[in-house]
């Protein structure tokens, strides 16, 4: 398989960025046999202390984790395994921070092998499929809000209510969090056709622009669509603009 990839990011209207990715560091034609290729996202904390640093540490500690993986290893298996060795080294440093209330970020790790898509996601940070001119949300945020949800189906709660709850936004899991009990995963990968692209990104994207304004900056050479989306939420001009970062893999041919 062929592929390309490209990211962009901008601090936005923050004091830093605590934003963080990876792409796989691995050029070993045998590991990307059977293992693929990985890109990596975390987007550290900013309710919470030292997230640029929890960020950084959860993308490195990832890609380790992964890098370690065996080919009698299934890829599910190795990204579950990563998650959770992940969140064991960002647990360890917010010990050594002395952080009280501990430290966090969310993760999403995508690996294309051959044909198909496998990911790991905790958090609220997006992971999306685009293709035949069709974009999709295919993980599910961790966030109290899905919750609220519930209740409103079960008839307990107003959907005004639950749409307007204060805490409709928090997460319920996190790379930090002690028992790491939400993980998101895809046990069947998606099938990737040649022109599909995979879309990672920070809520600072998808909470400024709508789903409509990101399939329309996604047109022409896909190389610059992390750019062009950059730009075109700065273009918002939101005075409480969060980091936004776009990191994309278009499929090129099988």
């Amino acid at each position: 398989m062929r592929f390309l990839h490209a990211s962009a990011q901008n601090i936005g209207a923050r004091r830093s960025q605590e934003d963080s990715f990876a792409f796989s560091e691995s050029e070993d034609r045998t590991f990307l046999a059977h293992a693929g290729f990985l890109v990596v996202f975390c987007d550290g904390m900013g309710g919470m202390a030292h997230g640029g640093e929890a960020s950084s540490t959860a993308a490195k500690a990832f890609v380790k984790a992964y890098s370690a993986k065996r080919p009698e290893e299934s890829i599910p298996a190795a990204l579950q395994r990563s998650v959770r060795e992940t969140n064991a080294e960002v647990l360890d440093l917010g010990r050594q921070l002395g952080a009280a209330d501990g430290i966090g970020s969310t993760l999403i790790a995508a690996v294309v092998h051959k044909s198909f898509l496998h990911f790991v996601s905790v958090g609220d940070s997006g992971l999306f499929h685009f293709g035949r001119g069709i974009l999709r949300l295919i993980n599910h945020p961790h966030v109290f809000g899905a919750f609220l949800d519930q209740a409103v189906a079960r008839g307990v709660m107003t959907e005004q209510a639950a749409l307007e709850h204060p805490e409709r936004d928090a997460l319920t899991s996190f790379i930090g969090a002690e028992p790491l009990d939400e993980i998101d995963s895809n046990p069947d990968p998606i099938r990737l056709s040649p022109g599909d692209t995979v879309l990672l990104a920070s809520d600072g994207l998808f909470n400024t622009l709508s789903a409509m304004e990101i399939r329309k900056a996604m047109e022409g050479d896909p190389r610059k669509w992390p750019e062009l989306l950059v730009a075109r939420t700065l273009e918002k001009k939101n005075e409480y603009q969060d980091n936004v970062t776009v990191l994309t893999l278009t499929v090129l041919s099988q």
